[in-house]
């Protein structure tokens, strides 16, 4: 399956240091070939790096990724990914090297009617810094209005402040805190949730 819905080129400024040589971002929606097996590993090594999470933690995210775009349905699901862009063709088949964040709308793995989970939020370290989180969570949350979602949860570790800081600067609200065992240790885990 591949879905090239939309490419939107993004220029930080300044620029960051895995675009100095004057290339650019794009954001595209969709799957390409090998997008599960690389936001996993780009998941899997900084997490390793900075968290010490290990063989569970890159398990749980290649399943869920596995699972989401096994239903992934068109307009009704959404997956973003930053691409570096060097030519202006953004990330194509067969490779998706490229690759250098992520985030998706899970509309169609959700029990209740209307809500949507934000999942696989991530930027690689280099590009951190320069407004690319919060263009990522734009188009997510506008993808969300413009399929009717009423709803948008998202759960992430506490310690991710960055990301935090941009949940509640699209008005997300912590609703819930819990101490997660999924990853392979103990982590101390938030839910929060966005009304649209």
């Amino acid at each position: 399956m591949q879905v090239h819905v939309s490419s939107d080129s993004i220029c930080p400024s300044p620029m960051s240091p895995a675009l100095r040589d004057g290339s650019c971002l794009a954001v595209e929606e969709g799957y390409v070939t090998g997008l599960i097996g690389r936001i996993t590993s780009l998941e899997a090594v900084f997490y390793r790096e900075h968290w010490q999470l290990g063989r569970r933690f890159e398990g749980v995210i290649a399943t869920g990724l596995s699972e989401f775009f096994n239903r992934y349905e068109v307009g009704v699901d959404a997956f973003f990914r930053v691409v570096h862009d060097t030519n202006g063709t953004g990330c194509t088949a067969p490779s998706c090297d490229t690759v250098m964040g992520s985030l998706a709308v899970d509309r169609s793995g959700r029990e209740t009617p209307g809500e949507v989970a934000l999942r696989w939020f991530f930027l690689h370290p280099s590009l951190h810094g320069h407004g690319l989180g919060k263009a990522l969570m734009a188009r997510a949350v506008g993808f969300a209005r413009q399929t009717g979602a009423r709803e948008m949860v998202v759960e992430t570790f506490e310690g991710l402040e960055a990301a935090c800081g941009i949940y509640e600067s699209f008005g997300f609200v912590l609703e819930a805190r819990w101490e997660g065992a999924q990853w392979g240790r103990p982590l101390p885990e938030r839910r929060y949730r966005l009304i649209l």
